[in-house]
């Protein structure tokens, strides 16, 4: 009877629908702590004086969004490429779904440098690994209402609130972010767009 007790637990948890793996708290955590331990340049398109502790007072809204129960939601999960695409539909409530792509990029490649003076073009070869998640969640204001983007390492690259968009850039760049960050970016909204659409 014991045995059945302890096991029992174990079966219902296993039968229990999946919910993916939702990082957003996490990144959250993350990208908090590197914000208050560097400098950074911000860019807003609402503000001429942006700070971090503007950015932290915005994020806290992205902190109800981690906190949300995503037990009762429809969860699906799919890969376009080097995308990997998780989303969490709620039938009740503002919010409308939820999206977190994961995007994963081993850069290898060739740089030539061009300088204004008399000197040769050089070619320097940069090789750098990245983790990309972008969340966006559609709500019944509007399908793209919330929007964040962050990479493992670099920290919180972007994110967007209504019309409000924040851009961070660091001045110890990760080697090869500017190379591919335009990109992804394309790659992101033109996946967005069409899960929205769905």
């Amino acid at each position: 009877m014991l045995v059945i007790h302890t096991i029992l637990p174990f079966f219902l948890l296993l039968l229990q629908p999946q919910v993916g793996n939702y990082t957003l708290k996490q990144d959250l955590e993350k990208d908090l702590k590197l914000l208050s331990s560097t400098s950074v340049f911000i860019s807003d398109n609402t503000s001429a004086s942006p700070s971090v502790q503007t950015i932290a007072h915005d994020l806290q809204l992205f902190g109800v969004v981690a906190s949300i129960d995503a037990s009762n939601s429809k969860y699906s999960s799919s890969t376009q490429g080097r995308h990997t695409i998780q989303q969490w539909k709620f039938s009740e409530g503002n919010i409308k779904a939820i999206y977190q792509i994961e995007t994963s990029i081993a850069l290898d490649t060739i740089v030539t440098q061009r300088y204004l003076e008399n000197k040769a073009p050089t070619q320097h070869r940069i090789q750098n690994k990245f983790t990309f998640r972008t969340y966006a969640v559609s709500t019944s204001a509007g399908s793209g209402h919330l929007y964040y983007m962050s990479e493992a390492e670099q920290g919180l690259l972007d994110y967007r609130i209504g019309s409000r968009q924040v851009q961070i850039n660091y001045p110890d760049k990760k080697e090869g972010l500017s190379d591919i960050l335009p990109k992804v970016e394309q790659d992101v909204s033109i996946i967005l767009t069409s899960e929205m659409k769905k």
